[in-house]
C-alpha cells in the first residue's frame, strides 16, 4: 500500500510538470515533496507505535507522537546548525591546525 501512494504522488508530480507557469510548478513540487515527507516519516514513526486510528483518543495519541518526533527533529537540526555556526571556519585556523599536526609527527 505504501508504494502505491508514493507511485501516485510521483505520477502526479510528472503531470504537474506539464503546467506552463514556473510559480505553479515550484509550488506543486514543494507540496508533493512535503506530502511524501509527511507520509514516509509518519508511516515509519507510527508503525512502531500501537495507535488505534478508529477512536478520537487514538488519533490524538498518534498526532502527539508524530509531532513530538517532528519537534525533536527540528530541535536536533537547530543544535546542529548552532554548533556549525559557532565553529571557526577561517583559513587562519586551518593553517594553524596543520602546523600543529606537523609538529606532533
Amino acid at each position: 500500500m505504501n508504494w502505491i501512494i508514493i507511485a501516485i504522488l510521483v505520477i502526479l508530480a510528472f503531470v504537474f510538470l506539464r503546467i506552463r507557469h514556473v510559480k505553479h510548478k515550484i509550488f506543486l513540487i514543494v507540496i508533493i515533496f512535503a506530502l511524501l515527507f509527511f507520509y514516509t516519516t509518519g508511516s515509519q514513526i507510527l508503525s512502531e507505535q500501537d495507535v488505534d486510528w478508529k477512536s478520537v483518543s487514538g488519533v490524538e495519541q498518534g498526532l502527539r507522537v508524530y509531532f513530538t518526533w517532528v519537534g525533536g527533529a527540528f530541535g536536533n537540526l537547530k543544535v546542529l546548525t548552532t554548533n556549525a555556526i559557532k565553529m571557526d571556519w577561517g583559513i587562519e585556523n586551518a593553517t594553524e591546525n596543520i602546523k600543529t599536526l606537523e609538529k606532533t609527527r
